[in-house]
C-alpha cells in the first residue's frame, strides 16, 4: 500500500476539520520557524515501524488547545497545549494504520525532542513532511518510518513511501 503526501495531508485536514472545525491548507516552508514550537509524536511499530510527528507554533498550540478544551487561547497552559496537540497526533497516526502493513500498533503520544531526533531513529527516513497552514499559523506534520529490516525503498521518500516489503 501507499501512503502518499496526498493521503497524509488529507487524514490531517480530516482530523482538524472534523476535532477543531479549522480548515487546513498546504503552507510555505519558508514561513515556518521551530523557535518556541511544541513538537509532539506517536511512535507506530510492528510490521511497520515508524513516527507521526507534529511541529506547532505557540500560538497555533494554544489556539488548538482552546478550542479542545473550550477556554480562550490565552487561558490555555502547557498541560492542556500538550494534551491537546497529542490527541491530534495520535488520531492522525490512528488513521494512518489501514494504510499500513499489519500488524501495527500506536503509542502513547509524547513531546518530540528535536535535538535527539536523528541519535534515537537513525534508520528512519522522511516518508511525507507537510508544511501547512490553518487559520493564519504554519505548522508541520511529518512521518518518518522504515520498512521491516529496516530499509525504506529508496526511490520512495519524495512523494510517497511503498509500505509492501
Amino acid at each position: 500500500m501507499l501512503v502518499t503526501d496526498s493521503a497524509f495531508f488529507t487524514i490531517i485536514q480530516d482530523t482538524w476539520a472534523a476535532t477543531l472545525g479549522l480548515q487546513v491548507d498546504r503552507g510555505d516552508s519558508k514561513e515556518f520557524s521551530e523557535t518556541g514550537a511544541f513538537s509532539v509524536s506517536v511512535r507506530i511499530t510492528g510490521a511497520w515501524d515508524g513516527e507521526v510527528r507534529l511541529l506547532c507554533p505557540d500560538p497555533l498550540a494554544r489556539l488548538v488547545a482552546g478550542a479542545i478544551f473550550q477556554l480562550k487561547a490565552d487561558k490555555v497552559g502547557r498541560d492542556e497545549i500538550v494534551d491537546a496537540l497529542s490527541e491530534l497526533t495520535h488520531i492522525v497516526g490512528g488513521n494512518l494504520k489501514p494504510l499500513l502493513p499489519q500488524p501495527v500498533t500506536l503509542s502513547l503520544p509524547a513531546l518530540d525532542n528535536p535535538s535527539t531526533r536523528t541519535q534515537t531513529t537513525p534508520e528512519w527516513q522522511v516518508a511525507s513532511h507537510l508544511t501547512l497552514e490553518t487559520d493564519g499559523h504554519t505548522f508541520v506534520a511529518t512521518l518518518l518510518g522504515s520498512s521491516p529490516g529496516g530499509q525504506i525503498p529508496e526511490n520512495s521518500t519524495d512523494a510517497c513511501i511503498n509500505l509492501t516489503s
